[in-house]
């Protein structure tokens, strides 16, 4: 009788081995998902413009024309009921996220690791100037962007040139324009202004920043109240 050798690439695999090498990777792509079930999501903060805020520092006001002590008529008589209506603010194009960024350089910007704005930069900042504004003015003088009364009323627009949380120097610079567009048929005529500032970050977190920013929107509201004369 003639023995046939037979290879170990011809051999049949046994049972248990088929079992073992078809469970393996099972096993790690199980172990893995394991892992990643019981790694819990990053924690994030969301971060708003506080309500109450102390007086800012101006800095060489400059108003682009006219005379700034001269106020402007713009109609507000009837406190309550709205009389200009605040455009929504605009912002640099680099603020325009979610993300809480400062400038860690004269040509760079860094984030806040695990905070976002709860809502868009610049409305919440027209949310608060507005809110500002009807503090001096008079609850509901002032409506912010859309306003549900007269579609007569004054325009006006507030933008930030600048606004930068200069992090090395703890400190938020502040470059703001403004233009007022009077009632239609007013004899008043449109007016604008400039205004530079730099407001110190009291504390070094993104709560500073937010507090800080507050801070200059509360500077601006009393700036243009008496600019406009409301």
């Amino acid at each position: 009788m003639t023995m046939q050798a037979v290879s170990r690439s011809h051999r049949q695999t046994r049972p248990g081995h088929a079992f073992k090498a078809c469970c393996l990777p099972l096993c790690v792509v199980l172990g893995m998902t394991l892992a990643g079930c019981a790694s819990s999501p990053p924690e994030r903060t969301w971060l708003s413009l506080p309500l109450d805020a102390s007086p800012a520092t101006p800095q060489a006001p400059a108003p682009a024309t006219g005379s700034a002590s001269t106020p402007v008529t713009t109609g507000i008589a009837s406190r309550g009921t709205p009389q200009l209506r605040l455009l929504r603010v605009q912002i640099p194009e680099y603020l325009q996220s979610n993300r809480v960024r400062y400038r860690d350089s004269a040509a760079t910007l860094a984030e806040w690791p695990g905070v976002r704005w709860a809502e868009r930069v610049e409305i919440g900042l027209t949310r608060h100037l507005a809110a500002q504004l009807n503090g001096l003015v008079g609850a509901g003088a002032v409506c912010d962007d859309i306003c549900n009364a007269t579609p007569n009323v004054g325009n006006l627009q507030v933008s930030f040139v600048v606004l930068d949380h200069d992090r090395p120097q703890a400190r938020l610079h502040a470059q703001v324009s403004w233009a007022l567009t009077p009632t239609p048929g007013s004899a008043a005529t449109p007016r604008q202004g400039q205004v530079r500032w730099a407001e110190p970050v009291q504390d070094d977190s993104p709560a500073g920043q937010a507090a800080a920013m507050a801070r200059v929107n509360a500077a601006i509201a009393r700036e243009l109240a008496q600019q406009l004369g409301l």
